[in-house]
């Protein structure tokens, strides 16, 4: 009986183990016919050409260029990008690529976007061959003409500032030969518009970077997909969500209080929280005089008639701007004066010529190109009326100061704090003298009390200081407080809401 059952145990797992080993070579025949199954893919190229420049502003007929933010550059961000690209092609056709290496390009402002090179150098029987290359022009269309200098120079295109509703601009190309025959397995081209969703609120956009980098991998994961699926389009539009700047709260402390604002128009302004309400009036900018500058344009001329070096005629003008605001609440006006000097250079020649006998003469001209600058003397004192009465006084001084509070790494949806994640300072947006946001400060007293306010370097931040003692963060949007935290009680309340509204001004619109 015993002998029996050990015999019948043997046989039961000589019959387990042969199951086993059958299994185990089916699995890896099964492994090997599906790998033996895949397309062999060998990347000739995968690149990503970018052009970085932004305009700004302009500078008489040149541009000031910027850059914006390039998602790609950041390895993390290429690295899914690439795996979007190689998912897209295996989902197609089963494949392996081959030498899978995204590399990045920056493009100039001279740059043909039509260049795609795809000469093949090396067939590989029973393999494909892939070009695939994406460019990515940012809010500025793609096209194929290719721009001279002068062009480049003088056609500057909109200003960056201008172009927050504008699409993001890509576009992807590519080619599959037949290492056999060279024969074309699959060719697409496709223009994708990335646009942005509306920003919500009182929230700031970033306006350098696309999107949220989480929504901008969703959209170009399905741009590529679409693109190389077995019925490519040729245009896709899809829809992205802004990045926005988020307001850092120092969780240190425990009584910061929450701001919000509404503009009602272009002009009244109403906090909600403190019940104040404000409306700021139109700035009105009037002549002085000219500033003598006779004993420099006589040196420039006399420097260009005897050495023939370009000189320029200087032309100056002294000038002052009123800005002014109402109380609704006291129906109060007050209002302050800035001076600042405007100089306008225009560059002169000394021009040879001859006579019918030879004899040589010369002649100073004007070139007819001009630029023109205005300076803030940041000695000159300004004074705050309350109607007719001189309660303040401050100077204004042009930059940022050495220990700038510019709470500015961070960025989310505008809607979701889970959406909160920590981006680099250069992600935020620029300061720039054509779009109104040069940084600046005030230094001055308001009823004997030392107050500071600071318009950050982003130009959509202004920080509020009374007696040493830091009041109060004001974000702006579109050049009005969308929002902002209290950090404290303030001790004088009317000193706080007269500085409150005097933060709302644009100093800075006159540069």
């Amino acid at each position: 009986m015993i002998v029996n059952m050990l015999k019948y145990s043997i046989n039961s797992i000589q019959i387990i183990k042969s199951i086993a080993t059958y299994l185990v070579c089916l699995s890896t025949y099964g492994a090997f016919s599906q790998s033996a199954e895949k397309q062999i893919i060998q990347i000739e190229k995968m690149e990503y050409g970018y052009n970085a420049n932004i305009v700004e502003a302009t500078n008489g007929f040149a541009p000031n260029y910027n850059f914006r933010v390039i998602l790609a550059t950041d390895d993390a961000i290429a690295e899914k990008m690439k795996q979007s690209i190689l998912s897209a092609i295996n989902a197609r056709w089963n494949a392996v690529a081959l030498n899978p290496q995204l590399k990045l390009r920056q493009i100039d402002n001279l740059f043909n976007s039509s260049n795609f090179k795809t000469k093949l150098r090396n067939r590989k029987n029973g393999s494909w061959h892939l070009f695939f290359q994406i460019i990515d022009n940012g809010p500025y269309p793609i096209t194929d003409k290719k721009k001279n200098v002068f062009s480049n120079v003088f056609d500057t295109g909109p200003l960056f500032e201008s172009l927050d509703n504008a699409p993001y601009h890509m576009r992807f190309k590519a080619l599959i030969v037949d290492g056999n025959n060279e024969s074309v397995i699959f060719s697409n081209e496709m223009m994708v518009e990335m646009q942005r969703s509306l920003v919500p609120d009182g929230k700031i956009l970033l306006r350098k970077i696309p999107a949220l980098t989480e929504s901008f991998l969703q959209a170009f994961d399905k741009a590529v997909q679409i693109f190389f699926s077995s019925t490519p389009q040729k245009e896709l539009k899809l829809e992205v969500t802004p990045a926005c700047l988020f307001l850092d709260v120092d969780k240190t402390l425990e009584k910061v209080q929450k701001l919000n604002f509404v503009a009602k128009n272009d002009s009244l302004i109403e906090q909600l929280q403190l019940k104040q309400e404000w409306i700021i009036q139109k700035t009105k900018i009037r002549k002085t005089k000219r500033v003598n500058n006779f004993g420099n344009n006589l040196f420039n001329t006399s420097l260009t008639l005897l050495s023939s070096l370009e000189t320029d005629k200087i032309r100056a003008i002294r000038y002052l701007a009123k800005f002014g605001f109402m109380d609704v609440n006291d129906n109060v006006s007050y209002f302050c004066e800035i001076p600042f000097i405007e100089e306008t250079r225009e560059g002169k020649e000394r021009e040879l010529t001859r006579d019918s006998n030879g004899n040589k003469s010369y002649n100073t001209y004007l070139k007819g190109q001009s630029s023109t600058n205005r300076f803030i003397d940041p000695k000159q004192i300004s004074y705050l009326i309350r109607g007719k009465d001189t309660i303040g006084h401050f100077k204004i001084i042009i930059g940022n100061s050495i220990d700038s509070k510019n709470h500015f790494s961070q960025s989310w949806d505008g809607k979701n704090e889970s959406s909160i994640s920590k981006i680099p300072e250069f992600w935020n947006n620029s300061s720039s003298e054509q779009n109104g946001t040069t940084p600046y400060i005030l230094e001055g007293e308001l009823y004997k009390i030392p107050f500071v306010i600071e318009n950050s370097k982003a130009g959509n931040q202004t920080d509020l200081e009374i007696n040493g003692q830091e009041m109060t963060t004001l974000k702006i949007y579109n050049k009005k407080p969308v929002f902002g935290l209290l950090y404290s009680t303030p001790t004088d309340e009317k000193v706080f809401n007269i500085l409150m509204m005097l933060s709302t001004l644009r100093f800075n619109s006159i540069l």
